[in-house]
């Protein structure tokens, strides 16, 4: 490691242990939604009467209760109250998560790394909808809290990209870049959900979604889902020969190469669809 991206992970590491990371706010109606959702007289009307403040969200979360995953009987929902009720609070708050993301993307912070954040989303958004998918079929796992998971768990990479583009020099050395992105995304990702207020299930995602011989006792849990997710959306640059036997996560789901090729197959529409609705 080169002395630049010493000082950039020596200064990293001193921001985690005190705590004192440089998070971006997260948005505003994101924190709304959060805390309709957990009041205890929370309602559809209650619920929509938030989104609602927010056209963007309001447009986003009518688009997803019509996409295909959502509405199968293709019957138009026009009103957000209808659209709550048929999406479930859940993948409500799923969708305002993505919107907020995307405001902190789309700020003038991010600089000339634009481009590689989108790509990075599109990538978060895609494991995502197979995180949904493999949950619904093949776990116990609630769907919507693995896609929500599924969007969250490179969200250190995010950190590391917009704090990396005050240090232009560490893109000079690719390799050196990336070993500091691989050691240090899952601990920061774990602290900003954290701060963000997202369940310790959700924030152990970003800490274990990389760890492919992951240790875990009983059902398969949300991590073993994005775990599985994240491999399966680099699914053409694994090759045949991929040691899914050696994926714990896999295995606990009783998934192998060729259970997970139909999943993909047969799945393929609905993770467009989601992927789609999301707004990659």
């Amino acid at each position: 490691m080169n002395d630049i991206a010493f000082q950039f992970v020596e200064q990293l590491s001193a921001e985690l242990s005190a705590g004192e990371l440089k998070l971006p706010a997260f948005p505003d109606i994101a924190v709304r939604v959060k805390k309709a959702l957990e009041g205890d007289d929370v309602s559809a009307d209650k619920v929509a009467k938030v989104v609602g403040s927010d056209p963007v969200l309001s447009a986003r979360l009518l688009k997803v209760a019509n996409s295909n995953f959502a509405n199968r009987s293709g019957a138009a929902i026009k009103d957000l109250r209808t659209a709550i009720a048929r999406l479930g609070y859940d993948l409500a708050y799923s969708t305002a998560v993505s919107i907020a993301v995307e405001q902190i993307l789309q700020s003038k912070s991010v600089g000339n790394l634009r481009e590689h954040l989108k790509d990075l989303w599109k990538h978060s958004v895609h494991v995502s909808a197979i995180a949904y998918v493999i949950a619904k079929k093949h776990s116990k796992v609630n769907p919507d809290e693995a896609m929500l998971a599924g969007l969250l768990h490179d969200i250190g990479k995010f950190y590391i990209l917009t704090r990396a583009d005050d240090h232009s020099e560490l893109f000079a050395d690719e390799t050196v870049f990336d070993e500091l992105m691989a050691n240090w995304h899952t601990g920061i990702g774990h602290a900003i959900l954290e701060a963000w207020g997202f369940s310790e299930d959700i924030a152990n995602t970003a800490t274990n979604h990389d760890d492919l011989q992951r240790p875990h006792v009983g059902q398969p849990d949300v991590t073993d889902v994005v775990i599985t997710a994240n491999l399966c959306a680099y699914w053409d640059k694994l090759g045949d020969d991929f040691d899914w036997p050696g994926v714990t996560a896999a295995q606990r789901m009783n998934l192998d190469h060729d259970a997970i090729q139909e999943i993909l197959k047969a799945s393929s529409e609905e993770i467009q669809s989601i992927m789609q609705a999301l707004g990659s």
